[in-house]
C-alpha cells in the first residue's frame, strides 16, 4: 500500500467509486441474464445432500437423484409461492371490501384535527402563524390528492404484473431447468469455475476464516433466519390483534425491518399513536406490546446469528444504504450494506490492497 496517507484516501475513494459503478452495472445488465442460473447454482447446493443421499443408500443414479429432487423442490416451492399469492390476494380483496367502512370514519377525525390545527395555530406567536397556516393548507391538499395517486400507481403496477406474467414464466422454467443441469454437473462445475479464479482471491473467497464466502453466507443466513422470526411474531401478533391483511403488512414491516438504521417502530409506532388518537386503547397497547417484543427478540438474537466480526459500524451502514438508494433505489438500500461488508471482507483479505502480492 502506498506510504503517502492522501494517496492511500484517494485508492479507497477510487476503490469504492469503481466497486459502486461496478454494482449498477452488474444489477442493471448482467443480473437480469443471469438470475435464473444464480438462483439455480444456489439451489442445487441445497439439492446436494438429498441427491448423496439417493445416491448412496438407494443407488439411484446420480440423474434420477437429480431429477427427483429438483422436481420435488420445485414443486414445493410454487406451490409456496400459489399459496402466498392466494393469502395476500385474499387480504388485499378484504381490505378493499371493507375500506368504505374505514372511509366513513374519516369526517370525525377530520373535524378532531381542525380542532386541534386551530388550538395550534392560536398557540403560536402572531410573526409565524401565517406562515404555519399556509404550510398546514398545503400538506391537506396534498393529502387530498394522495389517494388518486396512489390509486393510479396500483393500476399500473397491476398491469405492469400482467404483462410479465409470459417473461416470468419463462424465468422459472429457465431456473428449474437449469437447476437440474446444475445439479447433475455440480461435482465437475465447481472445480472447473474455481480453477478459473486466481489463488490469491480463491484463497480470500473460499478459505481460512474470514473469507468472502464465510461472511457474506454467515450474514445472509443470520439475516434470513432474524426476517423470518420477526415475520412470525409479527404475523401471530396482528392476527391476534385481528388486523386486516395481516400477512401482507407483517411481510413489508418484516422487510423494513431487515433495513439498517430502520426498523418495525417506523410502522408499528405510528400506527400505535394513530389508534390512540381513534381511540383503540386495545389495539395501540397490542402494537406497543408486539412493537417491544420484536425488539428485544432481535436485539437478544441478533449478536448471536450475525457475529461482530461482519457487522458494519452503525454510521458506516446508514452510509452504505443510502448509497445505494441513491444508485438502485429501495432495492439498493438492502444492497449497499452488503456490498459495504464485501469491499469490508476484500479488503481484510489483502485483495484491495495494490501493495500486497501472493
Amino acid at each position: 500500500m502506498p506510504e503517502n496517507r492522501h494517496l492511500r484516501i484517494l485508492l479507497g475513494l477510487l476503490y469504492a467509486a469503481l466497486a459502486l459503478v461496478g454494482l449498477w452495472l452488474a444489477w442493471n445488465y448482467l443480473l437480469p441474464w443471469l438470475l435464473p442460473f444464480l438462483l439455480a447454482l444456489v439451489l442445487s447446493a441445497l439439492l446436494e445432500k438429498p441427491v448423496g443421499f439417493l445416491t448412496r443408500r438407494l443407488r439411484l443414479p446420480r440423474w434420477g437423484a437429480c431429477a427427483l429432487c429438483t422436481a420435488l423442490l420445485w414443486v414445493g416451492l410454487l406451490a409456496l409461492g400459489a399459496l402466498a399469492v392466494w393469502r395476500i390476494w385474499y387480504e388485499l380483496t378484504s381490505l378493499l371490501g371493507r375500506l368504505p367502512a374505514l372511509l366513513s370514519g374519516l369526517p370525525g377525525l377530520e373535524r378532531q384535527a381542525e380542532g386541534w390545527v386551530y388550538r395550534l395555530l392560536t398557540a403560536l406567536p402572531v410573526q409565524v402563524r401565517q406562515g404555519a397556516a399556509e404550510v398546514l393548507e398545503d400538506l391537506a391538499a396534498r393529502a387530498l390528492t394522495l389517494p388518486g395517486e396512489w390509486g393510479a400507481a396500483l393500476a399500473q403496477r397491476a398491469a405492469r404484473a400482467a404483462g410479465a406474467l409470459p417473461r416470468a414464466g419463462l424465468f422459472l422454467f429457465t431456473a428449474a431447468l437449469a437447476t437440474y443441469f446444475t445439479s447433475l454437473s455440480r461435482p465437475k462445475l465447481l472445480p472447473l469455475l474455481a480453477g478459473k479464479i486466481p489463488p490469491r482471491w480463491r484463497r480470500a473467497l473460499w478459505e481460512g476464516p474470514g473469507g468472502v464466502r464465510e461472511v457474506l453466507g454467515g450474514w445472509l443466513r443470520a439475516q434470513g433466519l432474524l426476517m423470518l422470526i420477526t415475520l412470525i411474531q409479527l404475523a401471530a401478533g396482528l392476527l391476534l390483534l385481528r388486523v386486516e391483511a395481516a400477512l401482507v403488512l407483517s411481510c413489508l414491516i418484516a422487510l423494513l425491518d431487515a433495513l439498517p438504521a430502520l426498523g418495525s417502530g417506523m410502522v408499528l409506532l405510528p400506527w400505535a399513536l394513530f389508534a390512540l388518537v381513534r381511540g383503540d386503547v386495545r389495539l395501540c397497547a397490542g402494537l406497543v406490546i408486539l412493537f417491544a417484543a420484536v425488539t428485544l427478540v432481535r436485539s437478544a438474537l441478533e449478536p448471536k446469528l450475525v457475529g461482530s466480526k461482519i457487522g458494519l459500524h452503525p454510521l458506516a451502514a446508514l452510509l452504505a444504504m443510502y448509497v445505494g438508494f441513491q444508485v438502485l433505489g429501495v432495492t439498493g438500500m438492502i444492497l449497499g450494506p452488503l456490498a459495504a461488508i464485501l469491499l469490508k471482507t476484500l479488503y481484510a483479505a489483502g485483495l484491495l490492497s495494490p501493495g500486497k502480492s501472493d
